[in-house]
C-alpha cells in the first residue's frame, strides 16, 4: 500500500466483541415478513347550486365525477430492486463510517452514525471509538464486500442482507508504534439487519456473525 489506511479494530471484532453475536446460526437471519400498503381514491360527488331559471329544478341529479386511481407505489419487482439497492448502499456506507469513526471529530460521530445505523449498533460503535481513543489504536486495511440475498424484502420494513466479507487485509494498528496485528479472515460470514425509518431511510439495527462457511 502507498499509504496506511488505519483502522482501530477488525470488523470481526466489532461483531464478536461489541455486538455479542458469536455463535449465531443461519437461522438467526430469517427473512423479513411481508407488509403491504396502498390507497384508493374515492369518487368525488359535486352538488351543483340551483339555477335561477324555472327550467332548473331540484329534480336534477348530482353529477358524479370518477377520479382515476393513481399508483402510490412501484410494482413489486421494481420496489424489491429499489429496496435492495438502498440496503446495499447503506450497508457499505455503514462500514465506511465505521472505518473512519476514530478519525471523525467526537462531536460529529453520533450524527455520522445516525445516518446509517440505530441502537444498539450505533451506541456500540461510539463506545468502541471512545475506547480506541484511550487505547491509542485504530483500524488498518480495506474490507471487501461480497453481497447476496437469502430472503426477499417483499415490501416489508425490515431486511436482512448477507455479506461474505474478505477481512484478510483488515487488522489493528497501534498508532504510537505502527505495529499491525490481528488480521482477519478472507471469508467472514456476516448478516446485517436493517429497519426502514419513517423517513424512508434504511438503517442498520443488528449485525450477525455466522460460523458457517460462506
Amino acid at each position: 500500500m502507498s499509504r496506511r489506511v488505519v483502522r482501530w479494530r477488525t470488523l470481526a471484532c466489532i461483531v464478536v466483541v461489541l455486538l455479542g453475536v458469536v455463535g449465531c446460526t443461519s437461522s438467526s437471519a430469517d427473512g423479513p415478513g411481508t407488509t403491504s400498503a396502498g390507497t384508493t381514491a374515492s369518487a368525488s360527488v359535486i352538488d351543483p347550486s340551483p339555477s335561477s331559471t324555472p327550467a332548473a329544478s331540484s329534480s336534477l341529479a348530482p353529477s358524479v365525477i370518477d377520479v382515476p386511481t393513481l399508483p402510490t407505489t412501484l410494482d413489486p419487482a421494481a420496489q424489491e430492486a429499489a429496496d435492495r439497492s438502498s440496503v446495499e448502499g447503506q450497508w457499505v456506507a455503514f462500514w465506511n463510517v465505521y472505518d473512519a469513526i476514530v478519525r471523525t471529530p467526537k462531536d460529529q460521530r453520533a450524527a455520522e452514525l445516525a445516518a446509517v445505523a440505530v441502537p444498539p449498533v450505533s451506541d456500540n460503535v461510539l463506545d468502541a471509538a471512545n475506547q480506541a481513543d484511550i487505547d491509542g489504536v485504530d483500524n488498518y486495511g480495506p474490507v471487501t464486500h461480497r453481497l447476496s440475498w437469502q430472503f426477499p424484502i417483499n415490501g416489508a420494513s425490515t431486511a436482512t442482507i448477507a455479506d461474505c466479507q474478505d477481512q484478510s487485509q483488515v487488522g489493528t494498528i497501534k498508532v504510537s508504534t505502527g505495529e499491525i496485528s490481528a488480521l482477519g479472515q478472507p471469508r467472514s460470514n456476516m448478516r446485517g439487519v436493517f429497519n426502514k425509518g419513517e423517513d424512508g431511510v434504511w438503517r442498520l439495527s443488528q449485525i450477525l456473525f455466522l460460523e458457517a462457511a460462506c
